[in-house]
């Protein structure tokens, strides 16, 4: 069977935008938005995985899935041209279900994404008992401002 990849991932994205609640669900998304502003690296990695285990389970593992599967295919970033960035451009609307009609969703979506992304960069630290990943465009920067 043939099927090209843009297809099954259009077709993951479908099915996660059509379940009635977010994969992350929304009572966790102020404080995911908080910890994204947190300007300590470790820090801000170490809120997060505190809040990921506030993942009702059948989320988590989902979640712990389909991360980790992101992190695979950004493995492959040299022939597919899809970095943690990229793919956390592509699913964090598709995994967070944001109002796009209310004003503070739009001025949060940066740091959303910068949120999956750091899920998709640091997979191994936050789901399989792994160490802090070495990342150049992450480590010591900033996280992005809201305005």
């Amino acid at each position: 069977m043939d099927i090209a990849v843009n297809a099954v991932a259009g077709a993951l994205k479908a099915f996660f935008a059509d379940l009635p609640d977010p994969l992350i669900p929304y009572i966790l998304h102020p404080e995911l938005v908080e910890a994204a502003k947190i300007m300590n690296y470790n820090e801000r990695l170490q809120v997060l995985r505190e809040l990921v285990k506030k993942f009702p389970s059948i989320n988590y593992q989902i979640f712990k899935y389909i991360i980790t599967h992101l992190n695979r295919v950004t493995q492959h970033r040299k022939t597919s041209l899809m970095t943690a960035d990229n793919l956390s451009i592509c699913f964090w609307p598709t995994l967070m279900h944001p109002d796009f009609e209310n004003k503070d969703t739009l001025a949060t979506a940066k740091l959303n994404q910068s949120v999956i992304e750091t899920f998709i960069v640091q997979t191994d630290y936050f789901f399989h008992g792994g160490e802090i990943a070495e990342s150049s465009s992450s480590e010591g920067t900033p996280p992005p401002h809201c305005h």
